[in-house]
C-alpha cells in the first residue's frame, strides 16, 4: 500500500542513501519531520538547536505552502484549480522553480515533465487530477503562466525537495554553520569536515539488498537518488516504480534500480535523478553522458547489480 505524504511522493532515495556520521563526542545531531519524511542535521560543533530548528522548519512550511499538491491552499494547487487558458499570476518563488523545471524538461528532452501529475495519479501515486499534457503546453512569462489547454496541471514534486534543501543550506550559511551534514528525506548534502577532521561520509545502498554499493565524500555537494523502493509494485515478474515514463505514459519497466546524481545544486540533482529514472536505461545513460552529469546508475543484470558511472561521479567515491 502507498503511504500518502503531505508533500512530495516518496521516492526510493530514503532507502538508497545513508548518511554515515561516525560517533564522536563533539557531534551534535538535530532533526524533525519534513514533507511526510524527516530532516536530520549532524554538526561538527554544537549550535543553538532552537534557532536551527526554527529556520529549517520555516523552510519546510514555506515550501509546503508554495509547492504541495496535497494542500488545497498551496500556490501550486491554486494554479492547478484554474482550469482556463487565461494568464495566471504566479508568486515569484513558484515562477522561479517552474522556470527551473521547464529548463530541465527541455534539456532532458521531456524526460522530466512538470505536467505529469495526472498520469502519476492514474497509477495511484499522487493526488493531482487533470488532463494529460506535456511541458510544451505551458507558457511562462514574467510573473505569470498560461496553459494551452484547460485542465493542465503542475507537479513540481520531482524538484521541490531539492529546492528546499538548497534553501536550508543557505539558512545554515547565514547562521554561520560551516561543518555539517544534512539529510532531507534521503537527499544528503554536506559542508566542511566531520569533528574527527575527516570528510563527511555518505553510503549509497543497493535497493533491495544488504550493504553499500559505495561510500562517498560529497566534497560540499548534494546527492539525490531516485529508484524502485517503497512506492513500487510487481507485475508479470517485473517491478514498476512510481516515476512515470512520459513517453510510454506508464511506469517504466527499466533494469535501472536507482539513479544517483551529485551536484552543487540540490534542485538540479533532484530533478535530474527523477528524469533519468523515468526513461529506459539506454536513453537515461545517453542523457547523463550528453549533459556531463555526475551520475551513478545501478542496473539489474540477472541476479547481479551492475554500476554505470557518468561525468565525474567516481571523483566522489571513497570505497
Amino acid at each position: 500500500m502507498l503511504t500518502r505524504r503531505k508533500f512530495m511522493t516518496l521516492t526510493a532515495s530514503g532507502l538508497a542513501l545513508t548518511a554515515l556520521p561516525a560517533w564522536s563526542a563533539e557531534l551534535a545531531t538535530y532533526g524533525g519531520p519534513a514533507f511526510g519524511s524527516y530532516w536530520r542535521l549532524s554538526l561538527a560543533q554544537p549550535f543553538a538547536e532552537a534557532e536551527i530548528s526554527r529556520q529549517i522548519n520555516q523552510v519546510i512550511r514555506e515550501t509546503d505552502a508554495l509547492f504541495s499538491p496535497y494542500l488545497a491552499t498551496s500556490a501550486l494547487s491554486v494554479v492547478n484549480n484554474q482550469d482556463g487558458t487565461e494568464w495566471i499570476a504566479l508568486p515569484p518563488a513558484l515562477e522561479a522553480l517552474l522556470a527551473e523545471g521547464l529548463t530541465l524538461a527541455a534539456r532532458s528532452d521531456g524526460a522530466f515533465d512538470p505536467t505529469m501529475g495526472p498520469r502519476v495519479a492514474r497509477y495511484g501515486f499522487g493526488p493531482i487530477e487533470g488532463v494529460a499534457g506535456n511541458y510544451q503546453e505551458l507558457t511562462l512569462a514574467p510573473g505569470k503562466l498560461r496553459k494551452a489547454r484547460a485542465g493542465l496541471t503542475l507537479d513540481l514534486c520531482g524538484i521541490a525537495k531539492g529546492h528546499a534543501l538548497d534553501l536550508m543550506r543557505a539558512e545554515l550559511a547565514a547562521m554561520g554553520v560551516t561543518d555539517y551534514m544534512l539529510d532531507l528525506g534521503g537527499e544528503v548534502t554536506s559542508n566542511g569536515l566531520h569533528p574527527d577532521g575527516r570528510p563527511w561520509q555518505v553510503g549509497v545502498e543497493t535497493p533491495g539488498e544488504q550493504g553499500l554499493a559505495h561510500l562517498l565524500d560529497l566534497k560540499g555537494h548534494t546527492i539525490a537518488t531516485s529508484g524502485l523502493g517503497v512506492q513500487a509494485y510487481q507485475s508479470g515478474g517485473r517491478t514498476f516504480g512510481h516515476i512515470i515514463n512520459p513517453f510510454s505514459d506508464g511506469p517504466n519497466p527499466s533494469r535501472t534500480l536507482s539513479v544517483s546524481v551529485i551536484s552543487a545544486n540540490a534542485a538540479f540533482a533532484d530533478g535530474w535523478a527523477t528524469a533519468l529514472m523515468a526513461v529506459a536505461e539506454e536513453q537515461a545513460i545517453a542523457l547523463a553522458e550528453r549533459e556531463s552529469l555526475n551520475a551513478l546508475f545501478l542496473l539489474r543484470d540477472g541476479d547481479k547489480v551492475h554500476p554505470v558511472y557518468t561525468g565525474d561521479f567516481t571523483r566522489f567515491v571513497i570505497a
